[in-house]
């Protein structure tokens, strides 16, 4: 059996994206000292703080 994770990730999302946007995903993610995936995680916690100040 395997390991339980503390906050497990039930979903995958995906998305097409051009060799730009690619490019700076990486370079975002690099510069963060993390993958795609926390950075566009911490996108999401940062839109929604901005969607709630615009309200």
């Amino acid at each position: 059996m395997g390991r339980k994770a503390e906050n497990a990730k039930k979903f995958i999302v995906s998305c097409r994206v051009n060799n730009d946007e690619m490019d700076q995903l990486q370079s975002l993610a690099r510069e963060q000292g993390s993958s795609i995936s926390e950075l566009l995680r911490k996108s999401l916690i940062l839109l929604q703080g901005n969607t709630q100040l615009s309200i």
